[in-house]
């Protein structure tokens, strides 16, 4: 009876050992397969976000002609920005050459009557001859004659002196004028040679894409259009916060380290960036992948100095669809593109403080998914935001 109680509790226990093992290469199994589901999704998820976020909103519809060309269409545009900027610094070196052409006549003027007014003196003494102060005592009628003839001859002296002086201060004005002027020229000559190259590059440039966009399909012509003026916007943008800035006195930006920026969105980090800088010739910010509604928060505090849509006659978003800048007075300034129709919650010249929503992320513009395309510019050109994010 015993044995056969031995025998069934011996049994019993190895079928429980046998259940447990089961159970727990079950458990194992699954959770192991749940992981590398987790992991699958999330990297399926990102994959999604970066499809949805890429340059321009289109990348996933590029082919390597379409690719080429958004490449040339950025240096293209950088090009010109930088074409520009040489022109306006030849029209400012030429109006401070035409300025100094100017001071110098007046300079030259001044020193030619000051020299024949000193040539009349020195006619005049010569022909007056030698008159000593017992001439002018023995010629005098009485000591206050003598004294009053004696105090004029002393003035008519110091103005001599001080007539001298005079003429060789303009003359030595005149010789700095003409040096400065010197060096205005050689300097508006150098920016015009450098113009020059810049102009032969950028037709180079221009006649290298025109040669690929004849060989494109009607639908990447669409596209092309579209990249073009998504360039052309930016480059508009960029020379109205370059003249901003300059207007605000705030040219030199502050350190990264020292900027004190806050996240653009609740809860992010630069963990989050779904899509990385590319530099000018890419991708000119960082983006966001997030849910639409999403605030999107100011960075910093600073005065809003564009809070627009961009659309087409037609009424469509382009580009950068609804966005806004804020100028943050340190040298830097920030730009949040692609939010939710009429989401924008400051307008043009409003002051808002570090933290304060301006809006809600979405898909305007040149996006294929719900996003924040976020930006940093200093003299209204775009830099790496990632160095400024927490």
């Amino acid at each position: 009876m015993n044995n056969i109680f031995r025998r069934k509790a011996y049994t019993c226990i190895v079928l429980i050992t046998i259940l447990v093992c089961l159970f727990a290469n079950i458990s194992m199994v699954y959770a192991e397969t749940k992981s590398e589901l987790q992991n699958q999704q999330n990297e399926l998820d990102q994959k999604i976000n970066q499809t949805q976020t890429e340059i321009a909103g289109v990348k996933d519809k590029m082919s390597n002609e379409m690719t080429q060309i958004n490449r040339l269409n950025s240096q293209i545009s950088q090009y010109q920005t930088e074409l520009d900027s040489l022109q306006g610094q030849i029209s400012s070196l030429n109006a401070e050459i035409e300025t100094k052409e100017n001071e110098i006549k007046q300079k030259e003027k001044e020193y030619a009557d000051k020299k024949a007014m000193l040539e009349k003196r020195l006619v005049a003494l010569y022909e007056a001859g030698n008159t000593s102060y017992l001439d002018m005592l023995l010629s005098s009628e009485s000591l206050s004659d003598f004294i009053s003839k004696y105090y004029l001859i002393s003035e008519l002296a110091l103005c001599d002196n001080d007539l001298l002086d005079s003429i060789e201060k303009a003359k030595t004005e005149m010789e700095i004028e003409k040096a400065s002027l010197s060096s205005k020229k050689a300097e508006a000559e150098q920016a015009k040679s450098t113009a020059e190259r810049k102009k032969n590059t950028l037709d180079l440039t221009i006649s290298e894409k025109t040669v690929i966009v004849n060989n494109l399909s009607a639908e990447e012509k669409d596209l092309q259009a579209q990249l073009e003026e998504f360039e052309q916007d930016k480059r508009d943008i960029q020379i109205k916060l370059a003249k901003i800035a300059s207007a605000s006195g705030n040219i030199t930006p502050v350190a990264p380290s020292e900027a004190g920026y806050g996240s653009p969105l609740p809860g992010r980090t630069k963990s989050n960036i779904t899509t990385g800088y590319y530099g000018y010739a890419g991708h000119g910010g960082v983006d966001f992948a997030c849910s639409a509604g999403t605030p999107v928060l100011a960075v910093k505090s600073g005065k809003v100095v564009i809070s627009t849509a961009l659309k087409r006659a037609n009424g469509t978003y382009k580009s950068y669809g609804e966005y806004i800048v804020i100028d943050h007075q340190d040298g830097t300034m920030t730009l949040y593109a692609h939010m939710l129709p009429n989401s924008r919650t400051v307008g043009e010249g409003t002051f808002v403080a570090q933290g304060q929503q301006i809006g809600q992320v979405g898909t305007t513009g040149n996006s294929t998914g719900n996003h924040l395309h976020f930006e940093v510019r200093i003299g209204g050109a775009r830099v790496n935001p990632t160095q400024y994010l927490p």
